[in-house]
C-alpha cells in the first residue's frame, strides 16, 4: 500500500467512515453524512489508487486529485496538540496533614499544620511531550518517546507515561470553578504561560535522554565495535601500501625516481589520515530530538498549606493528594528538582536530598544544601566545616575557626597550627586557609548619588581583587600553586569523572581523573608536581547511595590543594563530544549500579587488603 493510500484510508477512518476492501487494489468506503454534505458526493464510495479495470466504477485518486486535496486541506488545519480532561476523580479527601506526615520523612525536622489553613481544591496540570529520536551513527535508528512532566511540581512523573489507561480522558471539564494551582517551582511564570512551557520542554528533553540511555548506550558499542574493525581495515591497507613504496624508494636507480616514490608515499600517508577521519566521523553517535506535539491534561486535585520546621528553620510547602494514583505526592528537592519522600530540611530554608548536602557544621550541627555553599566555611586550623553562625573570626589576623580551636589561627610563627581531623574512614579534606578580613564598610547613606555609589561599588571590588592577588602572590612566593577556576566533567557514557584547574588565562595546572575500575576508583593526575603523590593511586568505592558523596569529596580535597573558592566551581555533562552545563554534580550510569560497585569493592578487598595488614 503507498503512503497515499495509507492517507486517504486513515482519514476516512478518523472522520468515522466504513472501509472495507472489496476488490485488488479497490476499497468500498462509506462516509459519514457530515463528510458527504461537505464533499457533495454520495454515501457510499469505491476509491482505488492504482490502475484498475476500465469498466469498473471506482474513482481513482491521485496526487492533485480534488478530493485528495480536501483530506490534506483538512488535515493541516487540524492541530497536532490536544488539551483532555480528567473527571472520574473523587475530591472529598480531609486530614492531609497527617497524610502527609505518614508518606513523607524528614529525618531532622518534623511536619506540623499551618495556622488558618485547610484542605482546598485546585485544578493541575500535565503536559505530556512527544519526541520523534533519532539515534545516528553509520545508520539511523529512530524511535518515539514520550515524557510526562507534572507543570506544578516541574518533574517528570512515570507512573503517567499512560494516563490513558488510569483514567478516561474526556473532551470537556466537569469542574470548571476550579482556579489553577501555582507552579511550586517557579513563581515568575504562569502555568501553561509560554515562559513555562520553554522551561518544561528543557526538562522534558533531560528526562526523554535518560530513557533513551540504554539504547545509547548499545548504539555506542556497536558503532565502537565496527569503527574498531574498520580502522583495523585501514591501517593493514595502508600500512602494506607504505611497505610497497618504501621498498621501491630502496630500489630506486635515480634521484627523480626516488623523489617521485617518495611524493607518492606521502599522499597515501595524507590519505590515510583522511580515510581515519571520515571512518571516525561516520561511527560518531549523533542524537537528535524533534518534539512532534504535546498533549495537555487537566486533573483537579486536593492540596494544602504545612509547615516543615527544626529548632533553627521554618519553610512553608504545599502538599497534595493525587486522587487518581491515590498518594501524597513527593516534594522536590530544592537543589537538583527531583522529586523524593525523604528530604533534609537545610538550615538556608530548602528541603533537599541527603545526596544534595553539605557536611554538617562542626559545632551547631546545622545541615546545608549544595544551593547554600557560601554560608559554610572551614576551620583553618582542623579544616572541618562552620558554619557562618559558628565560626570563630580572630580579632588579629582575621581567620576563621571553630570552637575548639579558637587562639590557634596564628600560633606557629603567624600561621594557623595545623591539625589533621580523622574522618570515620580516610582524613579530611586539607584546610583552606581563609582570606585576610575585608575592610570595614560604613553603610551608605540615602543622599549618596548613583554616580558616587557606583565608585564606591568599583572600589570595593578592586580592594577585593587586590586581597585575593596578594594572597596568590603570597602562596606563589612559597612555590604553591594556585587555581583561578575548577573545572569538573561527568562522562554521560563511561564512568570517568575529571577535573581540571586552571590559571586566570584558562592554562591547565592540574588535571585529574577518577576512573571507575574493576578493582577499585583509580585516579590518575596530570599536573606540575613531579611526582604527583595522588597519581596512579586507587580506592575502594562507596554504594550507590554514597558513591556521589565520596567523590565530590575528593573533588574538594583537590579543590583546597590548589586555593580555588568555592564558588568558582563550574560542573558539566560530557554528552556526545558536547559540554552540557549541570545545577549541581550527579553520577549516573555504572557509579550508580550496586552490582558494579559491590564486585569493584570485592575485588579492592581481594587484591590491596592483604597488603595492608
Amino acid at each position: 500500500m503507498t503512503e497515499l493510500a495509507d492517507f486517504v484510508l486513515n482519514y476516512c477512518r478518523h472522520a468515522g467512515a466504513l472501509v472495507e476492501p472489496s476488490a485488488e487494489g479497490v476499497y468500498d468506503v462509506l462516509l459519514p453524512d457530515d463528510l458527504t454534505a461537505q464533499w457533495r458526493v454520495p454515501a457510499l464510495q469505491r476509491f482505488a489508487f492504482e490502475d484498475v479495470s476500465p469498466s469498473a466504477e471506482v474513482t481513482r485518486l491521485g496526487y492533485g486529485h480534488p478530493l485528495v486535496e480536501q483530506m490534506a486541506e483538512s488535515a493541516r488545519s487540524e492541530s497536532l496538540c490536544g488539551r483532555l480532561y480528567v473527571n472520574q476523580v473523587r475530591l472529598d479527601k480531609h486530614g492531609l496533614a497527617d497524610l502527609a506526615r505518614a508518606a513523607l520523612t524528614f529525618p531532622n525536622a518534623r511536619l506540623v499544620e499551618a495556622p488558618r489553613q485547610t484542605e482546598s481544591r485546585a485544578m493541575s496540570h500535565y503536559v505530556r511531550f512527544n519526541f520523534k529520536a533519532a539515534l545516528i551513527t553509520d545508520e539511523k535508528r529512530e524511535q518515539l518517546v514520550s515524557v510526562m512532566m507534572d507543570v506544578q511540581a516541574g518533574h517528570a512523573v512515570k507512573e503517567l507515561a499512560r494516563i490513558e489507561e488510569l483514567a478516561p480522558l474526556e473532551a470537556e471539564p466537569a469542574f470548571k470553578n476550579l482556579s489553577p494551582a501555582p507552579m511550586r517551582w517557579s513563581q515568575e511564570a504562569k502555568p501553561l504561560s509560554r515562559a513555562a512551557l520553554d522551561e518544561l520542554l528543557q526538562r522534558a528533553t533531560h528526562a526523554a535522554l535518560d530513557e533513551l540511555a540504554p539504547a545509547i548506550e548499545s548504539l555506542q558499542r556497536h558503532a565502537a565495535r565496527y569503527l574498531d574493525l574498520d580502522r583495523a581495515r585501514l591501517e593493514e591497507y595502508y600500512d602494506q601500501i607504505e611497505r610497497d613504496l618504501q621498498r621501491r624508494a630502496e630500489r630506486a636507480a635515480d634521484e627523480d625516481k626516488r623523489a617521485a616514490v617518495e611524493s607518492k608515499l606521502a599522499t597515501a600517508r595524507a590519505e590515510r589520515q583522511s580515510k581515519l577521519a571520515d571512518v571516525e566521523a561516520k561511527y560518531k553517535l549523533r542524537v537528535e530530538l524533534a518534539l512532534v506535539n504535546l498533549l495537555v491534561v487537566e486533573q483537579p486535585k486536593v492540596v494544602r498549606v504545612v509547615q516543615i520546621e527544626n529548632r533553627t528553620t521554618t519553610v512553608t510547602r504545599t502538599v497534595v493528594w493525587d486522587p487518581l494514583l491515590h498518594r501524597i505526592e513527593p516534594l522536590a528537592c530544592d537543589a537538583c528538582g527531583q522529586p523524593s519522600t525523604r528530604l533534609f530540611l537545610c538550615s538556608g530554608g530548602h528541603l533537599a536530598h541527603e545526596e544534595c548536602l553539605l557536611p554538617q557544621c562542626v559545632d551547631c550541627k546545622r545541615a546545608f544544601c549544595k544551593l547554600c555553599e557560601s554560608k559554610l566555611s572551614v576551620c583553618v586550623v582542623c579544616g572541618r566545616p562552620v558554619c557562618a553562625h559558628s565560626l570563630n573570626r580572630c580579632s588579629d589576623c582575621g581567620r576563621g575557626t571553630c570552637r575548639e580551636h579558637v587562639g590557634l589561627c596564628h600560633a606557629a610563627e603567624g600561621q594557623p597550627v595545623k591539625i589533621v581531623a580523622q574522618a570515620s574512614e580516610e582524613k579530611a579534606a586539607p584546610p583552606e586557609p581563609a582570606p585576610p578580613p575585608a575592610p570595614v564598610q560604613e553603610p551608605e547613606k540615602p543622599h549618596v548619588s548613583s554616580l558616587k555609589r557606583k565608585k564606591m561599588e568599583r572600589e570595593r571590588q578592586a580592594a577585593a581583587e587586590a586581597v585575593a592577588a596578594r594572597r596568590n602572590k603570597a602562596y606563589e612566593s612559597l612555590g604553591v600553586a594556585v587555581g583561578h577556576k575548577m573545572e569538573v566533567r561527568v562522562d554521560a557514557h563511561e564512568p570517568v569523572v575529571m577535573a581540571g584547574v586552571l590559571t586566570a588565562g584558562n592554562k591547565p595546572i592540574a588535571v585529574r581523573t577518577w576512573e571507575l575500575v574493576e578493582d577499585g576508583v583509580l585516579v590518575t593526575c596530570q599536573c606540575e608536581k613531579h611526582p604527583c603523590p595522588a597519581n596512579e593511586t586507587i580506592f575502594e568505592p562507596e554504594d550507590a547511595a554514597n558513591i556521589e558523596a565520596q567523590i565530590e569529596y575528593h573533588l574538594n580535597r583537590l579543590r583546597q590543594e590548589y586555593r580555588v573558592p568555592a564558588g568558582r566551581v563550574t560542573f558539566f555533562s560530557h554528552i556526545r563530544d558536547t559540554l552540557r552545563p549541570m545545577r549541581y554534580f550527579t553520577l549516573h550510569g555504572a557509579w550508580k549500579d550496586d552490582a558494579v560497585l559491590s564486585d569493584a569493592r570485592a575485588a579492592f578487598r581481594k587484591t590491596y587488603a592483604p597488603r595492608r595488614r
